[in-house]
């Protein structure tokens, strides 16, 4: 039992608490418990440890769906953290390396498998309000993953079991902790205006009256963009809508209305909506230019990582079994291909939802971008903690990318985030509105781009050895 609390004292450090340092006391805790104990006491202590960590955290996928979705998630998850028992019995110097080494190992694997991965509760996503946050732009998540473990052990060797030896080690590590983050130049800057335009309902059928959705944002959207309902002396360069803020086809049934709408504003606009290829929907991000000679003018972006049991139902046989709501997940199209959108001088990479939690995504395409623009619906989560939680995550991205974050999400979270993971402004939670202001766009990239993936080898070696 004593397992599964320090669990649920691990999750206390994600949003919306955000307490960082109960996970490495957490991790302290545990190792106590669990440290002289057989391979099989170990195993079992991991797993009530596991999920007590997994099931609070990921509550939220329960809203709406019932119990069932929500209990094979969190266990599913809870059985790829609590092999980190394995290695706990170890001693010293020798657990100050396993035992990080082999969380960052267990979090990749959890990230990329099964059914494509979920990296949701990754220890480095913490990071973002610590004094080691520098980590993540140094070496990325699994970086500062492994700062979290590093700083668990030692509080366990140190503080409970009272080997002083390591006292020195801590006390530098803390020292190094209140590095600052190295400052970047800034190129230039984009006015950008994030449209939260709120759905008639929260839930899964948000978007059951026709068009309502698309309606909000496009009334919202062309009441601030008049000359009379503008903020004084703010003209932006950019309009950015949420994912799924056209509930039709953007392309298709609401092409004139949001063709209408940017000629009407004469400034460029990112729409997220459901298109369609191969007679199976399509997650988008189009950038919409102003053109009043009829000629298309969009630039398309197709979601590549897509969610399982979201955006395509893995095993629908057994999942349809278990919960007769899996019947309504339509499989998607995945994209496979990058796309940067080009606004002045911002190069503006798209990213959509939970393609937020891809390592390998991110990696492969923030070097030729200057701006994030991360849309989201977290209209299907109600009033859970879903958002604060991925707002957790986007902030950690932001530092370890070293790029301003634009969040424009449904019925929030809508902020701006700086490369130091910092909320510029934040607009509240369910109201629609839309947030502007001016974000800076920077060329440099971070050492994570390129030293991400020797720390998750290094890890890798040293479990192998």
């Amino acid at each position: 039992m004593f397992a599964f609390i320090y669990g649920f004292v691990a999750q206390l450090a994600f949003d919306p608490v955000g307490i960082w340092i109960f996970f490495p006391i957490a991790i302290a805790l545990i190792i106590r418990r669990i440290h002289k104990r057989s391979f099989r006491s170990r195993t079992v202590q991991g797993l009530l440890f596991s999920l007590g960590f997994t099931l609070p955290l990921l509550h939220w996928s329960s809203t709406y769906v019932g119990i069932w979705p929500w209990l094979i998630l969190g266990v599913g998850q809870a059985l790829l953290i609590a092999p980190f028992a394995w290695v706990a019995n170890q001693r010293g110097l020798v657990l100050l390396v396993t035992l990080p080494s082999f969380w960052v190992v267990l979090e990749w694997f959890r990230s990329n498998y099964p059914f494509g991965g979920f990296g949701w509760g990754r220890a480095g996503f913490i990071a973002v309000d610590t004094p080691f946050s520098q980590m993540l732009s140094l070496g990325g998540v699994p970086l500062a993953s492994f700062t979290v473990i590093f700083i668990g052990v030692l509080i366990y060797l140190v503080l409970l079991k009272f080997n002083y030896r390591y006292f020195p080690i801590l006390l530098i590590v803390f020292a190094n902790l209140f590095i600052p983050n190295a400052a970047s130049t800034v190129s230039n800057h984009l006015k950008v205006a994030a449209v939260q335009g709120s759905v008639p309902d929260l839930g899964l059928d948000f978007n059951s009256q026709r068009k309502a959705v698309l309606n909000n944002h496009l009334q919202l959207t062309k009441n601030w963009g008049t000359q009379a309902n503008r903020p004084l002396n703010f003209e932006p360069d950019l309009f950015v809508w949420p994912e799924n803020a056209s509930d039709v086809n953007p392309l298709t049934e609401a092409k004139m209305q949001i063709n209408d709408l940017v000629n009407f504003l004469d400034k460029p606009l990112v729409v997220g909506g459901v298109g369609s290829s191969n007679s199976r929907p399509t997650n988008l991000s189009i950038l919409w230019q102003p053109n009043k000679t009829g000629n298309d003018t969009t630039v398309i972006y197709q979601k590549r990582a897509l969610a399982p049991f979201g955006e395509f139902m893995p095993l629908r046989s057994l999942a349809e079994f278990i919960s007769p709501l899996a019947k309504n997940v339509t499989d998607f199209e995945a994209g496979d291909r990058v796309q940067i959108f080009s606004v002045g001088n911002a190069k503006i990479l798209p990213v959509i939802c939970f393609e937020i939690l891809s390592d390998r995504l991110l990696q492969q395409d923030i070097s030729n971008s200057n701006l994030i623009i991360a849309q989201t619906n977290n209209a299907t989560f109600g009033e859970s903690a879903e958002s604060d939680q991925q707002l957790q995550i986007t902030r950690a991205r932001a530092i370890e990318s070293g790029r301003n974050i634009v969040i424009a999400s449904t019925v929030g979270n809508t902020a701006f985030i700086d490369r130091s993971g910092k909320i510029i402004s934040i607009l509240p939670k369910y109201e629609a509105g839309i947030l502007y202001g001016e974000v800076n766009l920077t060329h440099e990239n971070t050492s994570a781009r390129w030293l991400t993936v020797w720390v998750e080898q290094g890890c890798f070696t040293v479990i192998v050895i």
